[in-house]
């Protein structure tokens, strides 16, 4: 597969690479701080986006996400260019676009972040299932097809929790932070590309 990569298709693919080394960093330092911040917030009884509508916490929650969002959408970008089935790379950018909607439009604008969230959690699922499905046979695709798909089954698991708590931020929380971490993971091999 890298073999297929010319040199300028190379630094597209490190650069997107770098951004998704940089996506968990950011978003978990912002979600971290604003956790930190919120002595008011618990796992059980609210939605990571209730960060975003309180003054002490809604710059750092919605900067971040409008940041990692513009990080994911440089990564997927760098992505389509490699996968050999680009459908989950274009399905991951629109995610990407969600996310940041979910920074843009607070829960203030309930409409508009409702659906921006929705699609953001839905369209992150479908894409990982995609490119779990697709997978080719050289090494690079099988292994991040196989555990995109693991994960897009936890993001569909972790559904369950909502039946449990009345909040929905442990749903969020197992459905897209391991998807973060595989960014950083895939980020890593991307800036290893050889031109």
């Amino acid at each position: 597969m890298w073999h297929s990569i010319d040199r300028g298709q190379s630094g597209i693919t490190r650069i997107a690479g770098i951004c998704g080394i940089l996506i968990p960093v950011v978003i978990f330092t912002c979600l971290g701080l604003s956790i930190a911040s919120a002595p008011w917030f618990t796992w059980t009884q609210h939605a990571l986006s209730d960060l975003g509508i309180y003054e002490n916490t809604e710059v750092l929650f919605n900067y971040g996400m409008i940041i990692g969002g513009f990080l994911t959408l440089i990564f997927s970008l760098g992505l389509i260019k490699i996968l050999s089935n680009k459908t989950g790379g274009y399905i991951l950018a629109f995610s990407a676009v969600a996310l940041i909607g979910i920074g843009l439009f607070p829960e203030t604008i309930f409409a508009l972040h409702f659906f921006t969230s929705a699609s953001f959690f839905v369209l992150l699922t479908i894409a990982f299932l995609i490119i779990g499905i697709t997978i080719k046979q050289n090494s690079f695709e099988r292994g991040i097809g196989v555990s995109a798909f693991v994960l897009a089954l936890v993001a569909i698991g972790s559904t369950v929790t909502l039946f449990h708590v009345d909040g929905i931020a442990i749903a969020e929380a197992l459905s897209c932070f391991p998807a973060f971490i595989w960014f950083q993971i895939v980020g890593i091999k991307m800036t290893r590309v050889q031109g």
